[in-house]
């Protein structure tokens, strides 16, 4: 057997470290099949399943010859068009070559970054940010700086935490929006002076909307709604979260067409083109389920409550609640070893959180619960568990 030395390997991928939801996600694993009642707070995914058409769709497409080839490289023309007439919702103007449709919103971002980031380049991260974005800048040779939001109680985003981050290396800023981790998105007045003043310095604006259609206090606000969008925004989208479409992996970037053109390379490099039949059940979900999510709204905001109400009667943990998403990024006081701590809940109480650290310096001292993807009986439970852990602690 040959066994390549690590030296071998690129210091852009052995810099990188693996976050800690999967040794967490396997250590569950194996309390479960020793029989315990494991309940994770962990996961970011939405409750409910795929919506019928949807489904429906994705019968359809199996009595389809198409279904068996490649599609073209940005994607099926069908679903680009659809695409951009249902982004004219939040007042995105583009047309379907604005668009490459993508194996999910990670695949998205990797390839954005491949197209527009020479090695050296730094890339500025608000923080706390999504966790695999840094991957992904570390993995394209570019160089991650973390810039902490100065407001640590709702992490609302403005100009003056990104400006001191900022200098001749700079060649684009990463938005989360909503937030993951925090759930906070970035509103219409602060998105737009800072897409404007990076425009006015020649740095990109590279907007992750993962989660546009979980926003419950207010409209959500895109970088691409900005009238002239098109000098300095990449958007970044995706079907899992808003269809509960995870495995399916589809989403896509939105982008000025010149843009997509040079990212329609990186596509062809990377996988030729997403697949074909998640495409097609992108459509069928987009043509008559577009604002899906939005019909689970009333009970994301009551489980955001439960988790509110919850937090504040556990000692030393303090949680303010967010417009989007659905995490409570949740400080506890004393703590300065996050993974340590979500490991020990998970061996003591059984409930699996993911670690502040995990996304950013300024991350540390909190841990991500996500009311999203367990059931109501679940929550509750896992909430009890939490509050009898913290008061032994106490």
């Amino acid at each position: 057997m040959i066994i390549f030395s690590a030296v071998r390997i690129p210091s852009r991928v052995l810099d990188i470290d693996l976050p800690p939801f999967d040794p967490l996600n396997v250590r569950a694993a194996e309390l479960r099949a020793q029989g315990h009642h494991v309940i994770s707070l962990g996961q970011a995914l939405p409750f409910f399943p795929p919506p019928p058409s949807a489904l429906r769709a994705a019968e359809a497409a199996l009595q389809a010859r198409d279904v068996h080839f490649y599609s073209t490289d940005p994607g099926r023309p069908k679903l680009r068009q659809l695409l951009a007439e249902r982004l004219a919702d939040y007042g995105i103007a583009c047309g379907f070559e604005d668009l490459v449709i993508t194996a999910g919103a990670n695949h998205a971002f990797a390839t954005a970054m491949t197209t527009l980031v020479n090695a050296g380049d730094e890339v500025v991260l608000p923080a706390p940010y999504f966790t695999n974005h840094h991957m992904q800048v570390q993995a394209s040779g570019a160089v991650p700086v973390e810039a902490p939001l100065a407001d640590q109680k709702t992490y609302c985003l403005t100009w003056d935490d990104i400006a001191p981050a900022l200098n001749s290396r700079t060649r684009a800023v990463v938005l989360c929006n909503p937030s993951n981790p925090t759930g906070a998105p970035v509103t219409a007045a602060h998105g737009e002076r800072i897409v404007r003043e990076l425009s006015d310095r020649g740095i990109f604006t590279i907007s992750d909307e993962t989660y546009m259609q979980f926003v419950y206090d207010a409209n959500h606000w895109s970088a691409a709604s900005v009238s002239d969008w098109r000098h300095n925004v990449i958007v970044i989208g995706t079907f899992s979260k808003s269809f509960a479409m995870m495995g399916w992996r589809v989403g896509f970037v939105l982008a000025d067409r010149a843009i997509c053109e040079q990212a329609t390379k990186i596509q062809d490099a990377m996988i030729i083109c997403a697949p074909t039949i998640s495409q097609m059940v992108a459509e069928g979900a987009l043509r008559d389920d577009w604002s899906y999510a939005r019909r689970f709204h009333p009970e994301f905001i009551r489980r955001r409550q439960l988790v509110a109400d919850r937090i504040a009667a556990m000692p030393n943990l303090s949680w303010s609640p967010t417009g989007g998403g659905f995490f409570a990024f949740t400080r506890i006081e004393g703590c300065t070893d996050s993974t340590a701590l979500a490991n020990r809940l998970l061996e003591e109480a059984h409930v699996v959180t993911i670690p502040g650290a995990a996304f950013g310096d300024s991350g540390e001292g909190c841990l991500r619960l996500s009311f999203g993807s367990v059931s109501s009986e679940d929550l509750i439970e896992g909430l009890d568990r939490l509050e009898n852990f913290f008061r032994r602690r106490a």
